[in-house]
């Protein structure tokens, strides 16, 4: 048998999840990952069509509504994660390599890849003071020490999910605000919880107060797509066996569509 490449020797070959597959000294398989899948869909308001479909987000939202049959696989994520390579960014498959590109995230979410980077600025240490006041409601308090880390998606959607027809101006833009929290903390799962982080919440302030635009300006597709490979990347080194299965922070929607 030939000699594995030098490019996938070294310190991310020898620390990846595959090699407890392959290693006869280890009696277990590397355990199945969580999701942070949100456990209750938020169906969309009439009232938020025009602005999902200004920024391009409104087919992602029907993706995240779970409008039809999708459901996430972590068998076949996890499997994914077990085939996917560090150094180059790709999945190895008996048939070769393959790897989700740019025109993928295009094609499966119809997220905007061109506008503005989505790079958000400095966080202010006073945010959730911030949300509390755009919402008029007080975040609840985190039950860790320190301060929150994030939004609570579970509590937006209790709060704001119904929202009246009749509702005037003001409070129709605090719904979609604690909405478009909502849907970037499916979009970009992370490992603090069921939460949404603070540096998305300028994104959602800035749809809420600015005019509509012709086009959309902001490219949440090209942020997509590095989010997803950087949490297939930290998932190769999660072989850890705890009270609880290892987490796994992608954009699951589009990952397991793509697939």
């Amino acid at each position: 048998m030939a000699e594995m490449p030098q490019l996938l020797n070294g310190y991310h070959d020898n620390h990846h999840r595959c090699q407890l597959f392959i290693n006869p000294n280890h009696e277990n398989p590397p355990q199945t990952f969580r999701l942070r899948t949100v456990k209750t869909p938020w169906s969309i308001h009439n009232r938020f069509l025009e602005h999902l479909e200004a920024y391009g987000l409104l087919h992602f939202a029907n993706i995240a509504a779970r409008r039809g049959s999708f459901t996430a696989d972590p068998s076949l994520l996890t499997s994914l994660v077990d085939r996917w390579r560090p150094e180059t960014h790709t999945f190895h498959f008996r048939c070769g390599e393959l790897a989700p590109t740019l025109k993928d995230v295009s094609m499966i979410t119809a997220l905007p890849i061109r506008g503005v980077t989505v790079v958000h600025p400095r966080v202010s240490p006073n945010w959730p003071t911030d949300v509390s006041a755009r919402l008029r409601l007080e975040m609840p308090i985190s039950d860790r020490s320190g301060p929150p880390r994030g939004v609570p998606l579970s509590w937006l959607r209790i709060n704001f999910e119904t929202l009246s027809t009749h509702a005037d101006p003001e409070t129709t833009k605090r719904h979609l605000f604690a909405y478009l929290l909502w849907l970037f903390g499916v979009m970009f799962a992370n490992s603090h919880g069921e939460v949404v982080l603070p540096g998305l919440i300028y994104f959602a302030a800035k749809i809420v107060d600015e005019p509509l635009p012709q086009n959309p300006p902001y490219s949440f597709g090209s942020a997509l797509l590095p989010h997803t490979c950087r949490g297939l990347c930290d998932a190769t080194q999660k072989t850890a066996f705890t009270s609880k299965a290892p987490l796994l922070c992608v954009s699951y929607e589009f990952l397991q569509l793509w697939s």
